[in-house]
């Protein structure tokens, strides 16, 4: 499959996966029971690892739709409002009256933080709310999914594949659905923890591995694990793992540096970057957005983001 080879098509990406509002404390320490403490600032901010991805694409020059569920409530419209304002389209955005829209609090001491997902494991869009987005999906060059609507997924990844497009799937941890979910995938590129919460757990060179083997055999065959500041670890088909160091930043806030990971990551890869070069520009983005605060943190265009993965150097 010829990669660079759609851009006739009318958007970009289509992400589908969970939204949800984050509302981040800082603090001077993580609390112990039942104490008492002072927050140094709050920030309510839009989240989800595919939403947030869609921003930074977005923000990159990509063209890009989200499909998904929110409540009919203050959340779900913030939701809306935090993509529209990023320039996503939101067509594919279902208000389900009966759903309370999913959170995330996040308490943050320096760059460090602890988050706490809030009805993120409840995303009921059933499969038969693409029919009206069929249009949208075959005219994408790319899918980005999170596995937490496998079914819904499943289908949409049927409909852009047969129309020449791609998928993605980030997955932070094992979760119901994402197995089957795999042989619809072209690009898996998961977390450093995710090996680790599998019944006996193998390394990572192995999981990657097995990991190529469950993708489809009509794609690029693309498998990695994202490391934190150590970088990442990417395979394409039957080569070798590559090992990509990361960049030491002073940072601030690591909160959907995984998310940003994934954005970069297919933006460089739908130019016509291979594997190494997009996986140098995704170490890249991911530390740079550490410097700033949220998940949805401003970075640097295209060209400061090579600049800092050439150089190493904060400009």
């Amino acid at each position: 499959m010829n990669h660079a080879s759609h851009s006739s098509r009318k958007i970009d990406v289509v992400g589908m996966g969970v939204a949800v509002r984050d509302v981040t404390v800082w603090l001077d320490h993580f609390p112990e029971p039942d104490e008492k403490l002072p927050a140094r600032d709050c920030v309510e901010s839009g989240g989800g690892p595919v939403p947030t991805a869609l921003v930074v694409l977005s923000r990159l020059g990509r063209t890009c739709g989200f499909v998904g569920l929110v409540g009919e409530d203050d959340a779900g419209r913030f939701v809306r409002r935090e993509l529209e304002r990023e320039n996503v389209d939101v067509t594919g955005l279902r208000v389900a009256p009966d759903l309370e829209t999913p959170a995330s609090i996040i308490l943050a001491v320096g760059a460090h933080r602890t988050i706490c997902e809030w009805r993120q494991e409840i995303v009921p869009l059933e499969p038969s709310a693409l029919i009206p987005l069929r249009s949208m999906l075959e005219n994408c060059r790319a899918l980005h999914v999170d596995g937490r609507m496998p079914d819904a997924q499943i289908e949409a990844a049927a409909i852009v594949r047969d129309a020449g497009g791609i998928v993605m799937l980030d997955a932070g941890h094992p979760r119901p659905g994402v197995d089957r979910l795999l042989p619809h995938v072209d690009i898996a590129i998961l977390s450093s923890t995710y090996p680790g919460r599998l019944r006996n757990a193998p390394d990572r060179e192995d999981f990657l591995g097995d990991l190529v083997s469950k993708l489809s055999s009509g794609g690029p065959r693309i498998a990695g694990l994202t490391l934190g500041p150590d970088g990442c670890l990417l395979r394409a088909g039957d080569e070798d793992a590559i090992r990509l160091p990361g960049h030491t930043v002073e940072a601030i806030d690591t909160t959907g540096a995984g998310d940003v990971f994934h954005a970069a990551f297919l933006a460089a890869y739908l130019e016509g970057d291979d594997l190494e070069a997009a996986g140098r520009f995704a170490n890249a983005a991911a530390a740079l957005k550490c410097l700033g605060r949220t998940g949805r943190a401003p970075i640097p265009d295209r060209d400061g983001i090579r600049a800092f993965a050439e150089s190493g150097r904060v400009s």
